[in-house]
């Protein structure tokens, strides 16, 4: 994710026409091209942090706000880089998708568990 950040985007200096050719029209208003990606990475990487942090009854806020430190991080790796920008929209994405992310994982793990119990740990 870090790299994915940092890298310079096609089309992405401003000015004319998209490289993209159109799709950005096609998007409900107000979410950005980037968005979905955003949100889906920082799910993903909250619900891979959940089980790191097995036994804790804080677990899932603890992986959902690594997640979120983590992005924060990355904004502000972006801010100096001049083809990126620091932006507190993407930041929130990010958290939003850490959030969900988080929350998922955690509640699939106690439909697992209650599963395992009531099955005797089958």
């Amino acid at each position: 994710m870090l790299v994915a950040s940092v890298v310079p985007v096609p089309g992405s200096s401003g000015g004319g026409g998209s490289a993209l050719g159109g799709v950005l029209d096609v998007l409900p208003a107000g979410v950005g091209l980037t968005d979905p990606f955003h949100l889906v990475g920082y799910a993903v990487l909250a619900a891979l942090l959940v089980p790191v942090t097995r036994g804790n009854r804080l677990g899932p806020l603890l992986a959902a706000g690594g997640a979120v430190a983590f992005g924060l991080g990355i904004e502000l790796v972006q801010a100096p880089i001049p083809w990126r920008s620091f932006a507190w929209r993407d930041a929130a994405v990010n958290a939003v998708g850490a959030a969900v992310g988080a929350a998922i994982a955690a509640a699939r793990t106690r439909v697992s568990g209650s599963a395992s119990d009531r099955d005797g740990g089958r």
